[in-house]
């Protein structure tokens, strides 16, 4: 950041308010990223290929930027050696959006769009695969080349998506 680490004690305490600052900015930048509730909407009623072609590219787009790499990398570290950042992965990162995707499947087999199946099992088998790119990426070939990991990791979601879809469909 080009100052002395021993000046950045002057506007934190210790390590670990240093990381509760990058987790705040971490979640902040999530809660914006997401579509507004009226887009999302219209997009669903476009159908299920727009609404997780789009999805796909708010996702992609979320972790799309030399600052965020560094900060899902940080996390993906963290997770083993802190307790408080364990929690906020397991919570907000898995629970928290395995939900969002369990009503997204509600509201598809409501709309009779998919197949009436269990909602739960397949936001987990939709999200499973959004995991395994996090994984592979973030933990096992970080420091490939970023930008052609995400067109590559877009392609590949968009494959999954695409096959989920064709063995769900109405």
């Amino acid at each position: 950041m080009g100052i002395r680490e021993s000046s950045i004690y002057n506007h934190y305490h210790n390590k670990e308010a240093i990381l509760d600052a990058i987790i705040d900015y971490f979640k902040s930048e999530l809660n914006q990223s997401g579509l507004p509730e009226e887009e999302a909407d219209a997009l669903m009623e476009k159908g299920p290929e727009v609404f997780f072609k789009v999805g796909a590219k708010v996702y992609i787009n979320q972790i799309n930027t030399p600052k965020m790499e560094k900060i899902w990398r940080l996390v993906s570290i963290e997770t083993y050696h802190n307790q408080k950042i364990r929690e906020f992965f397991k919570t907000e990162l898995l629970e928290d959006a395995l939900t969002v995707w369990e009503n997204v499947f509600r509201i598809m087999i409501e709309k009779k769009m998919i197949k009436p199946l269990n909602p739960r099992t397949l936001a987990y088998e939709y999200f499973s695969f959004i995991i395994f790119l996090f994984f592979e990426y973030f933990v096992l070939k970080y420091n490939d080349d970023f930008n052609s990991f995400m067109d590559l990791a877009l392609e590949r979601l968009g494959n999954h998506t695409e096959f989920l879809l064709k063995a769900i469909e109405v």
